[in-house]
């Protein structure tokens, strides 16, 4: 009984044997056509036969190798991290799969966290969100990783002044202020990040619209710090030299010598300058 039992065995094994090997002589067969579409440079095409070879074949540690290497000159973070991830699982011993795998993984992790903090700040939560993006753009020293924070922080310029122009519009002035402030700061924080000598002009509506909010909340020097922060760092910058005239003019009394120089450097009519200074001279003979 055993004996037939263990030739039984036997018989399945053996007929197994060409099922096996003719599988893996397929994934082979992905593996090399791949090989030579990447020396074409195709690698869009090489990277669907090494797709192809390893559904035919997950255990080859050679195709999910070569597939996380086409990944990662495609730029595709996630494919790759996964490659690696399972490339590291097949030869745990291999101490450069096992780096490369941690890298993708963190990278991956804080993609992921720039896309939180983006939905944070879509979900009105703007000081946590913008918060979250700067640390991320100081803290990592991974460039990819970097470059997807600066990405979710400019998309979220265009969200947080609309987010401000509804507090607007349902009269939470404090609110408003609040958030175009968050708005116009990650304005500075990417113009440092560019290296650029200037604000970007998607900072001008929220610096004019802050300045209003502050009025009607009855606090018009709200936005004093704030205006002096941007021209210490851009004190070109027209807009923000305009508006922190007017704060200078909402003074008790109107300080006009500070606000004819400021809007003298933002650019003002001539006109407009010479009547404030002409103020001014008045306001010192009383």
């Amino acid at each position: 009984m055993r004996t037939a039992i263990a030739r039984a065995l036997i018989l399945v094994v053996m007929l197994a044997v060409p099922l096996v090997s003719g599988c893996q002589s397929e994934a082979k067969k992905h593996l090399y056509k791949a090989e030579d579409l990447f020396e074409k440079r195709d690698l869009d095409g090489a990277k669907k036969e090494l797709e192809i070879s390893i559904k035919d074949d997950p255990s080859d540690l050679d195709a999910h190798k070569s597939l996380a290497n086409i990944d990662e000159a495609l730029g595709d973070q996630e494919g790759a991290a996964r490659e690696y991830m399972a490339a590291s699982a097949l030869d745990p011993t291999d101490q450069k799969l096992l780096d490369k795998a941690r890298l993708y993984k963190q990278l991956e992790d804080l993609a992921n966290s720039s896309g939180q903090a983006l939905d944070k700040i879509k979900a009105g939560q703007v000081a946590e969100g913008v918060a979250q993006l700067k640390d991320i753009m100081v803290t990592t020293r991974i460039p990819a990783a970097r470059e997807k924070a600066v990405s979710a922080l400019s998309d979220s310029i265009p969200i947080i002044e609309k987010i401000g122009d509804q507090q607007v519009a349902d009269k939470k002035y404090p609110d408003a202020i609040a958030t175009y402030e968050q708005g116009i700061r990650a304005e500075m924080l990417l113009a440092r990040v560019h290296k650029s000598d200037t604000l970007g002009t998607d900072a001008d509506p929220m610096m004019h619209k802050i300045n209003d909010a502050a009025k009607a909340a009855g606090t018009p020097d709200a936005t004093f710090k704030l205006f002096n922060d941007v021209i210490g760092d851009y004190p070109d910058d027209k807009t923000a030299n305009l508006e922190l005239a007017q704060v200078y003019l909402s003074k008790t009394p109107p300080d006009y010598d500070t606000a004819a120089d400021l809007e003298e450097r933002g650019g003002a009519p001539d006109d407009q300058v010479r009547k404030l200074r002409d103020m001014a001279k008045k306001h010192r003979k009383k």
